[in-house]
């Protein structure tokens, strides 16, 4: 089973920063996972937020401003942004990256492909379908990850691989033992977030879930 430090390891480092990253390998991770939008000048940055408020106390939104900008913010814990070409000069090939296209059309999923390009161990997800067939027009031979969380249209839940998925991850308060063995019966890896209690990852490991997404790494 695989473990994916969710934005890193989380629970201790300030999430999505190399810190938490690199803190995530140290305790023994199977991977990373991480959100990925655009800048207004077209940079791939690691971010959750469509906005800076919540990490930086500032409005602005990350569509609206340029890389050079966004460099300069300084984030809660005195941390910064990177962006993925900054992961990937440090991040070692023989563990895993989920990257999450978070935002940006298809043009995050085209310039986040071709960053990866070459790169061993990657999986892609994203909540919106229609970013995954871009990542896979622009040449991804990767394995692609359905998100599914309560507020999924419910015709996701039964066309992962309409849309050319090999894996659905699922907010794990929507999880049972039925639900696992729906999908595995259907060819699909399964993945679960985010789960944090010891007690919860015992009990969907039982279940045979092939990916544990958690804070705590």
């Amino acid at each position: 089973m695989m473990i994916l430090a969710h934005r890193g390891a989380s629970d201790t480092h300030l999430e999505n920063t190399l810190p938490a990253f690199l803190h995530a390998l140290e305790r023994g991770a199977d991977g990373v996972e991480l959100d990925v939008q655009l800048s207004r000048d077209g940079e791939v940055v690691v971010f959750h937020d469509p906005e800076l408020v919540r990490l930086a106390g500032r409005q602005q939104r990350i569509e609206h401003t340029t890389w050079d900008e966004l460099a300069q913010v300084q984030l809660h814990r005195n941390q910064r942004i990177p962006r993925l070409s900054d992961l990937l000069d440090v991040w070692p090939t023989d563990r895993w990256l989920n990257v999450e296209l978070k935002a940006g059309g298809p043009a995050v999923a085209q310039k986040t492909v071709a960053l990866l390009a070459g790169r061993p161990k990657v999986i892609l997800s994203s909540f919106d379908p229609r970013l995954l067939l871009a990542a896979r027009a622009a040449g991804s031979a990767y394995e692609h990850a359905l998100l599914l969380a309560a507020q999924s249209p419910p015709f996701l839940y039964v066309s992962a691989q309409a849309f050319g998925c090999g894996a659905v991850h699922l907010d794990h308060r929507l999880t049972t033992a039925a639900t696992v063995a729906r999908y595995h019966a259907q060819g699909l890896v399964v993945g679960v977030w985010t789960v944090n209690s010891l007690l919860r990852k015992q009990e969907v490991a039982a279940w045979g879930v092939d990916r544990i997404i958690t804070d705590c790494p």
